[in-house]
């Protein structure tokens, strides 16, 4: 593990996504953009590692504005002094434009205290002429420095030359694939934070009262029995009308993101408010995505306090939102822990519907019992007449209906079929995506028998 510290603004998040290779982390001129441990894979000349990259290590050479702004600065630095404590190497990256100060030397102190190995870089020196300016940081005792532009990518190749000299030897471990990628989503405050943490089992997100702590997205992998599931937390997403200043942009940017990298979204909501227009417009985002949705339901233990009914909840929910039906809904209280350990096994059955594939025979059964059980309806003076469905993709499922007609198939008709399929396939969480393809014979389906209603009688 190769961890990266520094003060604020020294480019920390610049190098770290310069070596994992792409854009993991938030970078901006605004101090304190990171404040989790944001982790990663890597790879140099052949050999792996975990790369972090800490928040600011301001160790009181910056009086905080507000209590408030005192607290988090205190949890940044408690954080950074974490990922020390468990990295192999520690590379302190200094602001080469700014010049060495007392500030950086008790940083560099601090760490040194904990034995690990440290590497001092010096960065934002981005042309050649500018690193005989940084003798001076040789003042902080180190025997090398390294010279690097993050930005410019200048010098990183012969810093992680001298990083994986200083790790230990090398154990091949084949790192499997999570067996889901499942992500939290939702306004900001509404305990998505501490939700990870309990399901982590460890404190891996910052949490606090304020609005938009997270920034970054956050990872961590957790098991449930022999099941691998990787859980990224994200920032808070506000209507895009109270969006405001860069690096709230930027989260909301990463959090929607995550949407397309995730298979199963968790939806938190929070159960004194309820859900509101902007949680369904969340979940219309998901939906139009395509991914499987579990709604979590946290705070219930205040909501209880307030009268709250579960039934009577689910029931709302599902009338003033009725295309959140196909969504598995938990109630939990990430404060008590009560509920939370439904979160996962929920996560895991979406998954599963979510790409769950069926035989044709199975399909075509459901097909006639549907139709036996409610009449297909009349489109422009023409009988609807369903011949015969086959699976066509996955991830969501899709079905396509060969039909005498593909166009103003009722809306009614299309939930019924929906509903029917969905129940008989067991297929919660995951939406399910219907086509309907004319056809003009009863011939051309690959030597089976076209199933309509009338001969399945």
């Amino acid at each position: 593990m190769v961890v990266l510290v520094g003060r604020a603004n020294a480019g920390k998040s610049t190098l770290f996504n310069r070596i994992v290779g792409r854009n993991r982390a938030i970078t901006s001129a605004i101090a304190g953009t990171t404040r989790d441990l944001n982790i990663a894979r890597a790879v140099h000349e052949g050999r792996e590692f975990t790369i972090v990259d800490s928040g600011g290590l301001e160790l009181g050479g910056r009086a905080p504005a507000t209590a408030a702004s005192s607290t988090m600065s205190v949890r940044i630095v408690e954080e950074a002094l974490r990922g020390v404590a468990s990295a192999d190497v520690v590379v302190f990256v200094l602001d080469g434009r700014a010049g060495l100060s007392a500030a950086d030397e008790e940083a560099v102190a601090v760490i040194r205290e904990t034995g690990r190995p440290i590497l001092i870089a010096v960065n934002k020196l981005d042309r050649p002429a500018q690193e005989a300016g940084a003798s001076e940081f040789y003042a902080l005792g180190s025997d090398q420095l390294f010279p690097i532009s993050s930005a410019h990518e200048r010098g990183i190749g012969e810093l992680l030359d001298a990083v994986i000299a200083l790790l230990p030897p090398s154990q091949p471990t084949a790192e499997s694939q999570p067996e889901l990628r499942a992500a939290l989503i939702g306004r900001p405050n509404v305990g998505k934070s501490s939700i990870l943490n309990r399901l982590a089992g460890f404190t891996r997100a910052m949490v606090d009262d304020s609005p938009g702590t997270t920034r970054d997205t956050v990872d961590v992998r957790v098991k449930v029995g022999d099941r691998d599931i990787l859980l990224i937390d994200t920032a808070g997403i506000r209507r895009p009308t109270r969006v405001s200043g860069e690096l709230e942009q930027h989260s909301v940017a990463r959090a929607i993101e995550t949407i397309r990298r995730a298979e199963v979204l968790l939806l938190v909501v929070d159960g004194v408010e309820g859900v509101t227009d902007q949680d369904a417009r969340l979940a219309r985002l998901v939906e139009n995505h395509d991914r499987a949705l579990v709604v979590v339901v946290n705070k219930w233990d205040a909501a209880a306090k307030l009268k709250r009914r579960v039934p009577a909840f689910a029931r709302d929910l599902h009338q003033r939102y009725p295309f959140l039906d196909f969504a598995a809904v938990v109630f939990t209280s990430a404060l008590t822990g009560d509920g939370v350990s439904e979160i996962l096994p929920a996560a895991l059955e979406a998954g599963q519907a979510f790409r769950a594939v069926f035989q044709t025979a199975l399909l075509n059964r459901i097909l006639t019992e549907a139709t036996a059980a409610l009449d297909p309806p009349l489109v422009d003076r023409h009988r609807l007449n369903l011949m015969y469905v086959t699976q066509v993709g996955s991830s969501p499922p899709k079905f396509r209906f060969f039909s005498n007609l593909e166009r103003d198939i009722p809306v009614h008709y299309v939930r019924f079929l929906e509903s029917r399929f969905r129940e008989a396939l067991e297929l919660r969480g995951t939406p399910l995506r219907f086509e309907f393809r004319k056809t003009a014979s009863r011939a051309g389906f690959g030597g089976k028998r076209p199933i309509s209603r009338t001969n399945s009688r």
